[in-house]
């Protein structure tokens, strides 16, 4: 079904979630009416796609900044350095980037798990927009995850088993530089100085539509507070399985300039592993959020 409204259009993907817009152009200053329906799609289908953009970086952060403001990530500190650095507010994130312009940990051409953008603040961003410079023939893709609807298919007995508990966030870009790790579940385990660590519920409330999310991050360590050990592990392997049913997911095969904006207290991403020598940038912006409730 498609929407149109004031010379554009909103076309929803037959995936989960996500909707592809045409008749925008991000690079010059938008109607109010556009942001406001732009604004409301974004919370019903927690993706929008523009496609064919030609955006610098000041026109990325000024349409961006009608979705709210910017995310300023905390200032860390580079392998091999000891001054403090803060990242620019469009990060570049390429395999093929200066040191001084990318904050990717290298190598990072590697397979990305199902993650929710600093989840690893205690106010994580509200969304993220990503542009895509220049993109690889042969993927990767980029995979989106409804964590709504993987809460909403999940058992009676489990929704029951999960509800009220909290989840300890550990940030693996503040302890690794050089490799992703795996998945590990902390198992209570203490906070190393200087370690960025946050703690949400393990089912936050949608702060715009009052949903229940499965707010859970599968690409780094967590655990669950004040809960067994044992069984607490069990529990987080089940439901990172549970999210990454095909069926709860909209797949993005990138082109250049295509502009991407999702909504991250409903969703996770991830993609797979890909050549090391594909040249692959991309330029991303977040907006700030809230505490999730």
């Amino acid at each position: 079904m498609t929407f149109t409204a004031t010379r554009f259009e909103i076309t929803p993907t037959k995936a989960s979630l996500g909707a592809v817009v045409t008749g925008v152009d991000a690079s010059v200053a938008a109607q109010p009416e556009v942001i406001l329906q732009l604004k409301q799609a974004w919370r019903d289908y927690h993706i929008l796609i523009f496609k064919n953009q030609q955006l610098t970086d000041d026109q990325l952060l000024d349409f961006a900044n009608y979705f709210g403001d910017i995310l300023q990530q905390p200032a860390y500190i580079k392998k091999g350095e000891t001054e403090p650095y803060l990242p620019p507010l469009v990060l570049t994130l390429a395999n093929a980037a200066s040191e001084e312009s990318s904050v990717n940990v290298a190598p990072n051409y590697r397979e990305l798990l199902p993650h929710i953008d600093h989840d690893w603040l205690p106010t994580p961003s509200s969304g993220s927009f990503l542009y895509g410079v220049e993109l690889p023939e042969n993927g990767p893709d980029t995979y989106w995850v409804n964590l709504i609807q993987a809460y909403e298919e999940l058992d009676d007995l489990t929704k029951q088993q999960i509800t009220g508990l909290q989840v300890r966030h550990f940030n693996f870009y503040g302890k690794y530089r050089d490799e992703y790790p795996e998945p590990a579940y902390a198992a209570g385990r203490s906070v190393k100085p200087d370690e960025r660590v946050a703690t949400h519920p393990l089912v936050r409330s949608h702060p715009d539509t009052g949903k229940k999310v499965l707010f859970l991050n599968a690409a780094s360590e967590v655990d669950i507070v004040d809960y067994d050990l044992v069984e607490g592990a069990k529990l987080i392997e089940r439901l990172r399985e549970h999210i990454k049913q095909p069926h709860f997911v909209y797949q993005h095969h990138w082109s250049k300039g295509d502009l991407l904006y999702w909504d991250n207290q409903a969703t996770a991403h991830y993609r797979p592993e890909f050549n090391a020598n594909a040249t692959r940038i991309l330029k991303r912006v977040s907006i700030r959020g809230s505490r999730p409730f």
